[in-house]
C-alpha cells in the first residue's frame, strides 16, 4: 500500500467516459449519498476505475464537521471508495446489475490527508478480485490535489 493505482497525473479527468445513466443504474445512492458525480477512467483491460465529486464551498457536511474548520469526513471518503469499487464490480463482473452491493468490510484503512469544501476528489478502485458469486475485495485510494488523502482495501458483499 502506499502507492498510487494509477498516476492520475497522466490521465484526462476532465470529462465523463461513461454516460450518467449506466453510471447511475451501477449505484443506487442519490441525494446526499451521490458522491460519484461521473466516472473519468475506466480502463477495462487493467480493472481500474476513476470517478470524481466536485465539492462545493457550503458542502451539506461541512457545517457540522468540524464547525470553523470544515473536513470532509472520512467515512465519507470510505463511502465514496465504496461507490467507486461497486462501480467496477459491476462493469469487471457477471453479478447482476440491479442487485445492491454493501459494505462486507474494510482492511489496512489509512486516511493520508484532509478534504476541505470546494475541492474535487477523486476516487480509485483497482485489483478486484471476486470470491463465488457474493462476494468482492478490491483496493480503494481517495485523492484530492493530487495527494493520496484515504487509502484502504474494499469489501462488498450482493444483497
Amino acid at each position: 500500500m502506499g502507492q498510487p493505482i494509477v498516476d492520475l497525473a497522466t490521465l484526462d479527468l476532465s470529462r465523463a467516459v461513461v454516460p450518467d445513466d449506466e453510471l447511475r443504474a451501477c449505484l443506487p445512492h442519490r441525494h446526499e449519498f451521490q458522491l460519484l458525480d461521473g466516472i473519468c477512467h475506466y480502463d477495462a483491460e487493467r480493472g481500474i476505475a476513476v470517478g470524481w465529486k466536485n465539492w462545493d464551498d457550503n458542502p451539506w457536511w461541512g457545517r457540522g464537521h468540524v464547525p470553523g474548520r470544515p473536513i470532509m469526513p472520512g467515512v465519507l471518503m470510505i463511502e465514496g471508495a465504496a461507490q467507486i469499487a461497486t462501480f467496477l464490480v459491476k462493469q469487471r463482473s457477471d453479478w447482476a446489475r440491479d442487485r445492491m452491493i454493501g459494505l462486507a468490510g474494510l482492511d489496512d484503512v489509512r486516511i493520508r490527508g484532509q478534504i476541505l469544501p470546494g475541492s474535487r476528489v477523486h476516487f480509485v478502485a483497482g485489483d478486484l478480485q471476486l470470491s463465488g458469486r457474493r462476494l468482492a475485495r478490491m483496493h480503494a485510494q481517495v485523492f484530492c490535489n493530487g495527494q493520496m488523502t484515504l487509502e484502504t482495501h474494499v469489501m462488498g458483499v450482493m444483497l
